[in-house]
């Protein structure tokens, strides 16, 4: 059993643990921040002791290929948040994807996604694994959408763009020991990356492009620190190698607490030293398909409501995904128009599964809701089938709150 720990916002460093689950005992621990004499270590200041409070916390489930004998999975942001100035450096492993051994815990490779991370813009997204034919060869991939609104797309066998990716110079802020440069995937960004109307009260700095570093003053940047794609989980189709991805569209305020003592962590503890914001504009989805073969968008939509649910997409052309307001949808895989829904009790944000039984398909999610995107919380578990009809407690039938309460045609995937 393999898995991930978090806290990095709590002084608390990242961490992935493997258990034998035959008898519970640990095999081995990596912590994502690299101690004295271990690579990596010389990303971070020499003069005190930041490292061991540096977060790159793992907020998702790891993934394996069992042929390279590798697991996967990416990183939070350093500590502490919002603050660069005690940890000048990459401050690797933070925000990041790395690859360890699967039978040792070794290290293999990493890629940062952003050096000495000020915005928290770390990586909860899972990281997703596939085939595809790049430049006419079939290439094993890695891809992973972050709260930047970038895809980053490697070889999992290495680590190495598989696409490209540019290290371009960003705006500089010598009191955050900011990065002289900054990793730029060649291709669409998922979402807006600068301020194009800026909200009442504020002055505009770099066009509030991201990477736009920050002091002590409220400074505007796109995407905000909730991304970008935030937890719910992408979904890939292996016959149009589009990745599915719900992100959301806003603008953060930033700016540094230069009253908090962030010197002196403690374990456990809030660990940051500033404030951002949602700057007042109200945050806007978007929910898109990303072709991981050329990193263009073929195509996206803008939601009225954040996007924050994990997706599913099918051999039989639909993609699934939730809504805030509570609706199940199914969508074209092929161009996104709306092809079916159904109106549950909560905010629909878990990833839907689908199975077969007895020769018949289901669909299954779970409705439950969710703290950041503020929406209606309940436990509910909807199961569809092409057949299926919406009954009371009592047994009797009933008309569905949107619609037939029977999924759209669909197949299962290989």
């Amino acid at each position: 059993m393999i898995e991930g720990f978090a806290g990095g916002g709590r002084a608390t460093l990242g961490r992935l643990k493997a258990v034998d689950a035959k008898n519970a005992r640990l095999k081995c621990t990596f912590y994502t921040i690299p101690g004295p004499g271990e690579f990596g270590h010389d990303t971070w200041p020499s003069d005190n002791d930041a490292w061991k409070y540096g977060g790159a916390a793992i907020w998702q489930t790891p993934a394996t290929d069992p042929e390279l004998g590798l697991v996967y999975f990416s990183t939070g942001n350093p500590g502490p948040d919002l603050s660069g100035g005690v940890r000048a450096g990459d401050n690797l492993f933070s925000t990041s994807i790395v690859a360890l051994e699967v039978a040792t815990g070794k290290y293999r490779w990493h890629f940062q996604q952003v050096h000495h991370d000020l915005w928290d813009y770390d990586s909860p997204n899972p990281v997703v694994l596939f085939d595809a034919p790049i430049r006419g060869e079939m290439r094993k991939g890695i891809a992973e959408v972050s709260k930047t609104g970038f895809t980053y797309i490697l070889d999992r066998t290495n680590g190495k763009p598989l696409i490209g990716i540019e290290e371009r110079a960003v705006p500089q802020e010598p009191r955050q020991a900011t990065s002289p440069t900054q990793p730029y995937p060649i291709g669409d960004a998922v979402v807006p990356q600068e301020v194009d109307i800026v909200p009442e009260g504020f002055e505009l700095v770099n066009g509030g492009k991201i990477f736009t570093p920050f002091w002590d003053k409220p400074i505007l940047v796109k995407p905000q620190a909730t991304g970008g794609a935030n937890w719910p989980p992408s979904s890939y189709d292996p016959e149009s190698h589009l990745l599915y991805v719900c992100a959301h569209d806003g603008m953060g305020a930033y700016s540094g607490d230069l009253q908090v003592d962030f010197m002196d962590p403690m374990p456990g503890k809030r660990y940051l030293n500033g404030t951002y914001t949602r700057s007042g504009i109200r945050v806007r989805g978007v929910f898109a398909a990303v072709d991981l073969t050329t990193n263009k968008l073929a195509w996206r939509q803008q939601w009225d409501q954040m996007c924050y649910s994990g997706t599913l997409v099918t051999a039989g052309g639909l993609v699934f995904v939730g809504r805030n307001d509570g609706r199940f949808t199914a969508l074209d895989k092929a161009n996104g128009r709306q092809l079916w829904e159904f109106e549950t009790d909560a905010g629909v944000h878990a990833p839907a599964t689908t199975f077969e039984h007895l020769g018949r398909q289901y669909v299954v999610v779970h409705s439950g809701g969710s703290f950041f995107p503020g929406t209606k919380h309940g436990d509910g578990l909807w199961l569809f089938s092409l057949d299926g009809q919406l009954t009371t407690s009592g047994g009797s039938p009933a008309s569905g709150p949107a619609g037939a309460p029977a999924a759209p045609r669909t197949e299962a995937g290989d």
